[in-house]
């Protein structure tokens, strides 16, 4: 794999999931020259206070489209699985799907929610995280789907895994990514629908607290960009102060299972950060 061009595959369960916590990595591979896909598990259908779910899954699926075209990715997809109710789709059939997709597309490295990773109360985050790392791990394995390859397809190697949480656990990849923290925020922005969300709910926690948060408060829905972008900012630079960068992403990476208990030196090589 050293020196090639990959296929990577990001499996999220929302529309704005990888660029709240991946995207200036995702900004990375793209320029590497690398092929990004996204595959989005939900139709974020409860993603809103004020929309209703017909409106809110047009919306944001256009402003998922444009995200991507903002960050570069090749193709955006969605399954249109209902928002909120992953947990209750059997396991393994969202595990063929993503495999289905691994297959397909033969996809070098994934990135998807940690499955691992403590304090994640969205069901939805859960059940992605442990459907992707299961596809991703028995890809490779023929008797898994086989009627996969009634349609041409064969069985693909994952080699490579970035894991991503609100919590994470057991970091051991901080992603430089001071030179795309601008293309993370303007992808994030596109989302439209997903930030005044996000200021929403943010309103709604301090009026349930009773505090007072200065700018927060005198935000209306339509003027929220300068506070998305403070807090993207501020957080990406606490995680680059790990590495001493200006702003940084952090990751559980994972890299050929067995392999990598005899041939480390060799395979941090093939890692891209």
């Amino acid at each position: 794999m050293a020196g090639k061009k990959k296929v990577v595959l990001v499996v999220v369960a929302h529309a704005d999931d990888l660029e709240f916590l991946a995207g200036g990595t995702v900004a990375l591979f793209v320029q590497k020259g690398y092929d990004v896909y996204e595959l989005i598990v939900t139709d974020n259908s409860k993603g809103s206070y004020v929309l209703d779910a017909d409106e809110l899954v047009k919306v944001s699926e256009e402003e998922a489209k444009r995200a991507g075209e903002i960050l570069g990715l090749k193709e955006v997809r969605f399954l249109r699985y209902v928002d909120g109710t992953l947990a209750d789709v059997r396991l393994d059939e969202l595990r063929e799907k993503f495999m289905r997709t691994i297959r397909e597309l033969k996809v070098d490295v994934l990135m998807t929610w940690d499955p691992f990773a403590p304090y994640e109360s969205h069901p939805d985050h859960r059940q992605v995280a442990m459907a992707a790392l299961e596809a991703a791990d028995f890809a490779d394995i023929p008797l898994y789907y086989p009627e996969h390859f009634e349609d041409g397809l064969e069985p693909r190697y994952v080699g490579e895994k970035y894991f991503f949480a609100k919590s994470p656990v057991d970091v051991n990849k901080v992603v430089d990514i001071s030179s795309t923290i601008d293309l993370k925020i303007e992808a994030l922005l596109a989302h439209d629908c997903q930030m005044k969300l996000t200021v929403d709910g943010l309103k709604r926690e301090a009026e349930a607290a009773g505090l007072k948060l200065g700018l927060v408060d005198e935000i209306d829905r339509g003027n929220y960009q300068n506070v998305i972008e403070m807090a993207i900012r501020a957080f990406c630079a606490e995680v680059g102060q790990k590495t001493g960068v200006d702003y940084a992403e952090q990751f559980r990476y994972t890299q050929f299972g067995m392999l990598a208990r005899f041939a480390e030196d060799e395979l941090d090589a093939i890692s891209d950060f």
